[in-house]
């Protein structure tokens, strides 16, 4: 009876739209509308049939990740962008989504503080020349842990001795007193920042006159003018691919170091 009954959930279980790619917005649909034809039923019907009825239902969902057939589908299909974005549709990112509006956000950010221009001679966007020498020069002083130590003391004016960088499999982490206070895709993007905030600060007063949310903005966009890897000075690749979920499809854009393939930049859109 025990294989019978394991056999029976494997069955009706759908790995695909549960677990760890579980769709949170097909969930809630599905969850709204088990509340409420358990609801009628309860009111036409009789309410232990209706709480019997939910408690199927729900066993559904959980097993299968929907109650509708074709609820993923439809979902994916129909959904609206923003409403994806609110659920975080499955879509792996370590940095910001973005769709076409905000793009332009970004590269009016990154003019606003003068660190990058047309191209003279290529209808594209260049760092500025000065700007660019100088934040290569600090990205190559920030060559041992104990000067990029000093480095992030200085900037959030904080005590080196209280502050520890660590590499795991979430990213580049910077710690103060054990607290995490800051995540990086890699020890690459992170070296960029260090080295893109202080130089930013002497370049020109745009920088200044950003919120600090704006300011994370420029820091991240400024990692895909990079010409070479800050951490292994290997060329700089970047790749597009598209990222299927059970309930969306997106694009996602991604810059990385060739030679150690360090994570600069990963943004996605729709």
């Amino acid at each position: 009876m025990q294989t019978t009954v394991t056999d029976l959930l494997k069955s009706i279980r759908r790995p695909e739209y549960t677990g760890e790619n579980r769709c949170l917005p097909c969930t809630t649909v599905n969850a709204l509308i088990a509340v409420a034809l358990a609801g009628l039923i309860s009111v036409f019907a009789n309410p232990i049939i209706g709480g019997v009825t939910f408690i199927t239902f729900v066993a559904a969902i959980y097993l299968r990740g929907y109650l509708v057939p074709g609820t993923p589908t439809l979902t994916k299909r129909y959904l609206p962008d923003r409403v994806h974005r609110l659920f975080d549709s499955h879509v792996e990112d370590t940095e910001t989504a973005v769709d076409g509006e905000d793009e332009d956000d970004v590269e009016s950010l990154l003019r606003a503080t003068g660190a990058v221009i047309d191209c003279p001679e290529a209808d594209d966007l260049c760092l500025e020349t000065t700007f660019q020498i100088a934040w290569h020069d600090r990205i190559a002083a920030l060559e041992d842990e104990e000067k990029r130590l000093e480095a992030l003391a200085a900037r959030l004016d904080l005590e080196t001795a209280d502050l520890a960088l660590e590499e795991s499999t979430g990213g580049y982490i910077a710690r103060y007193e054990s607290d995490r206070i800051g995540v990086w895709p890699s020890e690459a993007a992170f070296l960029a920042d260090l080295a893109g905030a202080p130089t930013l600060d002497e370049h020109g007063s745009g920088w200044q006159e950003l919120t600090a949310d704006e300011q994370g903005v420029v820091l991240t966009g400024l990692r895909a003018f990079l010409e070479k890897c800050p951490t292994c000075g290997g060329e700089i690749d970047g790749n597009e691919e598209t990222v299927e979920s059970c309930c969306s499809t997106a694009m996602q854009a991604t810059v990385e170091c060739g030679r150690c393939s360090g994570t600069l930049l990963r943004s996605t859109y729709r």
